[in-house]
C-alpha cells in the first residue's frame, strides 16, 4: 500500500512541475523611445571649478598625439626657472622661460585672462640637464589686470600642456 501511495505522490509532483514551467506572457513596454542617430554629437562647454563634479555628460579626453607629450615642468624669468611660478609687473616685458619634455618654439602660446599680455619672439633653448624648453617676450600691458594666470602651450598635433596658475601679474 505504501508503494501505491509513493508512486502516486512521485507521479503527482510531476504533473505540478511539467505543468509550472514559470513561463511569462508577452512582454509588455511603456515609456518613449530613443530615436536611432548616427553617433555623431556636437562638442559642448562644460563649465567647472575646482571641487566640483560634472554628471549626465560624457568627458572623452585623448591620448597624446606626441611622443614625448608635451609638459610644461618649470617657469621662470630671464635665464632659470623653477617650479614655484613667477611674478610679473603692469608695464614690463620681462623674457619668460619655460622648461619640459616635449616644448618646441613651434607651440602657440597662451596666457589665460583677459587679452592684456601678448606674446612674442618664441624661440627653443635647452637646460643644462638638457631638459628641452622655450622663451618667449610677455608684454604686460600698464592696466593689466592683477592676480594669477596660466601659460597654456599647444603643438601642432594640439596637444595642450599649461602651467596652471604660474605667471602672476603684480602691480
Amino acid at each position: 500500500m505504501w508503494k501505491f501511495g509513493f508512486i502516486f505522490v512521485f507521479v503527482v509532483l510531476i504533473i505540478l512541475s511539467v505543468g509550472c514551467g514559470g513561463g511569462t506572457g508577452p512582454a509588455t513596454t511603456t515609456g518613449t523611445s530613443n530615436p536611432v542617430t548616427n553617433g555623431a554629437t556636437s562638442p559642448t562647454a562644460v563649465n567647472v571649478s575646482a571641487g566640483q563634479t560634472a554628471s549626465g555628460i560624457n568627458i572623452a579626453v585623448a591620448t597624446p598625439a606626441s611622443s614625448p607629450k608635451p609638459n610644461a615642468e618649470s617657469l621662470g624669468v630671464g635665464t632659470s626657472a623653477t617650479n614655484t611660478g613667477i611674478t610679473v609687473s603692469r608695464s614690463s616685458n620681462p623674457t619668460i622661460i619655460l622648461f619640459g619634455h616635449g616644448l618646441t618654439a613651434t607651440m602657440k602660446v597662451r596666457i589665460t585672462g583677459p587679452n592684456d599680455i601678448s606674446v612674442s619672439n618664441i624661440q627653443s633653448v635647452t637646460a643644462t640637464d638638457g631638459t628641452p624648453g622655450i622663451t618667449f617676450t610677455a608684454a604686460i600691458a600698464s592696466d593689466a589686470a592683477l592676480g594669477a594666470r596660466t601659460v597654456v602651450l599647444q603643438n601642432s598635433k594640439n596637444d595642450i600642456t599649461a602651467y596652471a596658475g604660474g605667471l602672476e601679474v603684480v602691480p
